[in-house]
């Protein structure tokens, strides 16, 4: 790569007329000015496209189709990237205005690097500041039962991600051609594509956070995570399931000594939470195997693009205790939870 890398950005355009405007131009306005920009309107139904036209820089490339859903489009913009490293922003998410410069710094000082993420501004609709999330020290979105017990304790992006996905959006991820090359692009999830990824990519290459909020991301009434509890519990319970032995052998239960195993063991053990969906868990695990002897070329795969399998799957979800149970999804409860308490310090 040469002193000034390229850049591709790829973002993902459906029914954000209010902030479509905002996320381009906070990728255009970057301090690193070498990169493109991939804007890809997704059948949006509003004035978003028109907005999107209204941009006139050599950088910037448009492009309309029928709706095809966000990890389709996601993966056509990656398709048509020639960068030298690769980043999605969501259209109603925003970049500081230094993000891609300090991120690429962490990837000259250490060439060995396959993702960067940062810490994150978390912002109301009308993009006031709700908080900072700092990776996997806040804003869990499930209790952990004994965190000095749990993978926090170690300091690994790869193994606080298989407790939560702590990245929280696709727009928090810069990657190589490398990683892109050896992992390929998103899978056809509705919820949790961006945390499948990072797993995927976690478990084969060296990644990083930067301890500083590098973008906002924007919490509003239409983000995807408030449509569907069930079918969002059952993604969950999958990326763990089809994902954790990607660890096996390279950072976890990787030692000869069998106090390591039963250390890694504990650790396992009071870093997962699955809300009580641990029959579901076991199913799914039990299901993948029946498959991958049966010699199936895509197990994992077929348990979210067959219809009646994923319904099947959805309808063991564990409906929430009405008492305890939030009316938002856990994984928004947690985070609602902990801005109410920011907003009161801070009033």
């Amino acid at each position: 790569m040469g002193t000034d890398p390229l850049v591709s950005v790829v973002i993902p355009s459906y029914n954000h007329e209010k902030y479509i405007e905002s996320a381009i131009s906070s990728v255009l306005n970057q301090t690193y000015k070498n990169l493109e920009l991939i804007v890809i309107d997704d059948g949006s139904k509003d004035r978003s496209l028109e907005l999107i036209r209204q941009f006139k820089d050599p950088r910037l490339q448009v492009h309309a189709q029928e709706n095809a859903g966000a990890h389709a489009t996601i993966n056509r913009g990656l398709e048509m990237a020639q960068g030298d490293f690769l980043t999605v922003l969501n259209s109603d998410d925003l970049y500081e205005p230094e993000r891609l410069e300090i991120c690429l710094k962490r990837f000259a000082d250490n060439p060995d690097l396959g993702l960067v993420s940062s810490w994150i501004n978390v912002i109301g609709s009308e993009g006031n500041l709700l908080g900072v999330k700092q990776g996997w020290e806040n804003m869990q979105p499930w209790d952990l039962g004994d965190p000095d017990r749990s993978f926090r304790k170690t300091g690994s992006f790869s193994l606080n991600l298989l407790s939560s996905n702590y990245v929280a959006t696709t727009s928090n991820m810069l990657w190589t051609r490398a990683v892109y090359q050896a992992v390929g692009g998103m899978r056809d999830l509705r919820f949790v594509h961006d945390w499948d990824y990072l797993l995927r990519v976690a478990s084969q290459f060296p990644c990083e956070q930067v301890e500083q909020p590098l973008m906002r991301y924007r919490i509003h009434d239409s983000n995807t995570i408030h449509s569907n509890y069930d079918w969002m519990m059952f993604e969950i319970c999958w990326v763990i399931t089809a994902n954790l032995n990607r660890f096996f052998g390279s950072q976890l239960f990787n030692k000869e000594e069998l106090s390591a195993e039963i250390t890694d063991l504990d650790m396992l053990y009071e870093s997962i939470n699955f809300q009580g969906n641990e029959k579901l868990v076991w199913l799914i695990q039990n299901y993948l195997t029946h498959l991958t002897q049966q010699g199936h070329p895509s197990p994992e795969e077929e348990l979210i693009h067959n219809k009646t399998l994923r319904e099947f799957f959805i309808s063991k979800v564990k409906k929430p205790v009405e008492e305890q149970a939030p009316s938002r999804p856990p994984v928004l409860h947690r985070l609602h939870s902990h801005l109410k308490k920011v907003k009161q310090r801070m009033f």
